[in-house]
């Protein structure tokens, strides 16, 4: 007695067969190669930022620029003062997201011969902000607050807490 289910399994079979033979055939596809990163070179660094020679140049004016204008402007706070410098470094000098060519672009800034007088420069506009923020320190304690802050510090120094 033949079962119902035999030319079922006959071509199941054949098939099954027919599938590995042309499998056997075939070439496996080509590995695709990963595309190797590359480390960040000075290059891409100048591509990004221009010459750090003239990133040097052009920070020293604007830091003169803002020495000058403090001569001017007694009545800026020292926090005031720290936007001020934030808002004049030229985008060249600001860091940016890939720290590997913020170190390659900050060595070569190094080697350019005005880079000196540019830290002379940046130390001056330190040493201007720390005035600024002692003289403020010195307001505040002087005022007979002793650094109090917020409303109920202050209502307890007032009260003579």
């Amino acid at each position: 007695m033949k079962s119902p289910f035999a030319p079922i399994i006959l071509m199941a079979i054949l098939a099954s067969a027919a599938m590995l033979t042309s499998c056997e055939n075939q070439e496996a596809p080509p590995a695709q190669e990963t595309p190797t990163v590359q480390a960040p070179t000075l290059e891409d660094a100048v591509d990004l930022r221009g010459d750090p020679c003239v990133c040097v140049e052009e920070n020293i004016e604007a830091m003169d620029g803002l020495l000058e204008s403090l001569k001017d402007v007694e009545g800026v706070t020292s926090q005031q003062l720290n936007i001020q410098i934030s808002q004049m470094m030229l985008p060249c000098i600001q860091p940016t997201d890939n720290t590997a060519l913020d170190r390659l672009y900050t060595r070569e800034m190094g080697n350019c011969p005005s880079f000196p007088a540019l830290t002379e420069r940046m130390t001056k506009v330190k040493d201007e902000v720390q005035q600024r923020m002692q003289k403020e320190a010195a307001m505040e304690q002087a005022s007979g607050l002793d650094g109090a802050r917020g409303a109920n510090e202050i209502l307890d120094k007032l009260k003579g807490a």
